[in-house]
């Protein structure tokens, strides 16, 4: 799976981070790929904002300079080291452009952690840092497919050059958020088959999935066979995303042998922000139903506003986000009715009243001194795809934080998925998603390592419990499993 991180103030994903007000500004992700000669490897993409960087001129024009350091360690030591100054290209004015970087890191299966440093060489106090957990994947088998890899720009050219794979000179699209001014997404990605299944029949199998509302969205579903057979099969594709409202979405690829199993999947998520085409809420001439009005009191319309936005559109989360800020009451009133009439059509008072029970029953169990309960991650899933069909809370582990595990037999069209939180703070019963294997939430590939982090010493080259999966009192992982 794609996965971009923001190295800035709030990092997605970076376990440590320390930042100064001069902050260097970068995108980070990792795909994966294979190569017969070398095994699996990682490409490491990089983006420099240029906006947060100093140019100097030079005799080629005004260029930026900035220092990266890469840090790939395994269970027990450091299996790539890298340090050095990165210039950017040369501009001949004031307007500049951001700058890539790309490095290709051969890696074994296994997980791995990725610690980054990067600052700006012309900035003072511009250091940022951060840490990823990653798992790379074994693409030797029979038949495997790459990570998917969204680009800005893929041209035929053989000319060498660190943007050059399989005659195209690449530029990756690092940030996953696709605007209204972007119609399509180009995809690359590479098939890989070795000697032993020449006469065996394989087929790819394509389709988008809304992750808001757990669906299928079968216009984009494609089946088609591979008929080449060679080891390496690069492949281009894509996806014409001018008709997706604002949202989110995950785009899949499966491998299928003859028999119909599916080998492998890659999938990318993604934002849509498509305001243009967003069927946005007419609220304003609603016919006020006074069942429903009397149903919420003034003094808690900005909290029944508030605890619709784990079941809203994106597109209706900016204007719940906007109401939110007003003192509008009318306004406010009139936009709930029209959600819910809206929402369920026919029965919006029946389905409000069985909605604000399930918000009251969150807010008793997870709010906390400084988050409503609909804002807390629990209370969120909860509100979203229903109560879990089995949860397990852990309070107390000699080697855990706090953790709570659901566990749900249907969410969409998807069966058997999983949820962890935990408790690093001990206190406020603010409990965090800490990894789901749900399409679209969040995935940490090391969430036990993460979990176990209240007696495991973590990210030394000379510290042998790096990434220790098993201690004594530890048994998040057989319980994730059992089900």
């Amino acid at each position: 799976m794609q996965r971009t991180f923001l190295l800035l103030i709030i990092v997605l994903g970076m376990k440590e981070f320390h930042a100064q007000k001069n902050a260097v500004r970068a995108y980070f992700n990792t795909v994966q790929f294979y190569d017969p000669e070398i095994g699996n490897y990682l490409e490491l993409h990089f983006q420099f904002d240029a906006r947060s960087t100093k140019f100097k001129a030079t005799k080629d024009g005004l260029q930026a300079t900035v220092f990266l350091s890469i840090d790939i360690k395994d269970s027990l030591k450091s299996v790539f080291n890298d340090a050095y100054l990165l210039n950017s290209p040369s501009f001949s004015d004031s307007v500049v452009e951001d700058f890539y970087e790309l490095r290709r890191v051969p890696l074994p299966p296994g997980i791995h952690q990725i610690n980054l440093r990067i600052a700006d060489q012309n900035t003072e106090k511009s250091m940022v840092q951060g840490s990823q957990l990653i798992e790379v994947l074994d693409l030797s088998k029979a038949a495997s497919i790459s990570h998917l890899e969204a680009i800005e720009i893929a041209v035929p050219d053989t000319t060498e050059g660190v943007f050059q794979k399989n005659g195209y000179q690449m530029v990756p699209k690092i940030n996953a958020y696709f605007g209204t001014q972007l119609s399509k997404i180009p995809f690359y990605y590479e098939v890989y088959f070795n000697s032993t299944n020449k006469q065996q029949r394989f087929f790819l199998e394509e389709r988008v999935i809304d992750t808001e509302a757990q669906k299928e969205l079968y216009a984009y579903h494609q089946s088609y066979e591979i008929k080449e057979r060679d080891p390496v099969i690069p492949r281009l594709k894509t996806i014409d995303i001018a008709p997706l409202p604002s949202g989110a979405y995950a785009y899949e690829i499966s491998l299928i042998n003859e028999k119909d199993s599916i080998l492998q999947t890659s999938t990318y998520t993604f934002e849509r922000g498509n305001f243009s085409a967003d069927d946005t809420l007419d609220f304003h001439n609603v016919v006020m139903d006074p069942a429903f009005q009397t149903s919420i009191s003034d003094d808690s319309l900005h909290f029944y506003l508030g605890s619709i936005l784990p079941i809203a559109k994106a597109a209706e989360n900016r204007n719940i986000r906007e109401l939110l800020k007003s003192k509008d009451f009318g306004a406010i009133r009139k936009y709930l009715q029209a959600f819910w009439n809206q929402t369920a059509p026919g029965d919006a008072y029946q389905a409000w009243i069985k909605y604000k029970e399930q918000v009251l029953y969150v807010q008793g169990l997870y709010k906390t001194n400084f988050q409503q309960g609909y804002e807390t991650d629990r209370g969120r899933v909860y509100l979203q795809y229903g109560a879990p069909s089995i949860s397990n809370l852990k309070e107390g582990s000699p080697s855990e934080y706090p953790y709570e595990v659901w566990f749900y037999n249907k969410i969409g069209k998807f069966s058997n998925r999983r949820f962890i939180f935990y408790n690093p703070d001990l206190t406020n019963n603010a409990f965090r998603l800490l990894h789901s294997d749900l399409i679209g939430e969040v995935k940490n590939p090391g969430w036990s390592q993460v979990l176990s982090r209240r007696n495991t010493v973590n990210g030394t080259v000379d510290d042998p419990n790096l990434f220790n999966q098993r201690s004594w009192g530890q048994n998040s992982i057989d319980l994730f499993r059992q089900y």
